[in-house]
């Protein structure tokens, strides 16, 4: 596997593994409640880092650089790990609407970015090096 595929399976990983720490702190250990966390957050991560899975072999295959192919698992990743580092450090009300709303806004991010990588890819420079 190489460097941006390992970048690829971490991203996929880190965001419903964060999200689940974050609703254990939260809302102390609920099995039910982490089990719904983690699956909600890992499908956009999948979709994302699917894609990202497939522009990196076209990559590969064409000589294209591989860094427009990470961006749809690394942005809403970022953009995932900010939103419940967030609610990690506000004191806002613990009833979980972040924990349902946050995968809607991180699928709507990977199918954005999913689309503008798709279209950049076509347009990357030849990696040199």
């Amino acid at each position: 596997m190489s460097t941006y595929g390992k970048y690829n399976l971490v991203a996929m990983l880190a965001v419903p593994l964060f999200a689940m720490v974050a609703s254990v702190i939260v809302f102390g250990v609920r099995l039910d409640t982490q089990i719904f966390v983690f699956i909600t957050n890992a499908i956009p991560m999948l979709i994302g880092g699917a894609v990202s899975g497939l522009l990196l072999r076209a990559a590969n295959r064409t000589g294209k650089s591989r860094t427009v192919a990470l961006w749809p698992i690394l942005v809403p990743a970022a953009a995932g790990l900010l939103w419940y580092l967030i609610l990690l450090l506000s004191s806002g009300s613990d009833d979980g609407r972040e924990f349902f709303a946050g995968p809607f806004y991180l699928l709507a991010g990977a199918v954005l970015m999913s689309v503008i990588a798709a279209i950049a890819s076509l347009f990357a420079k030849p990696q040199t090096g």
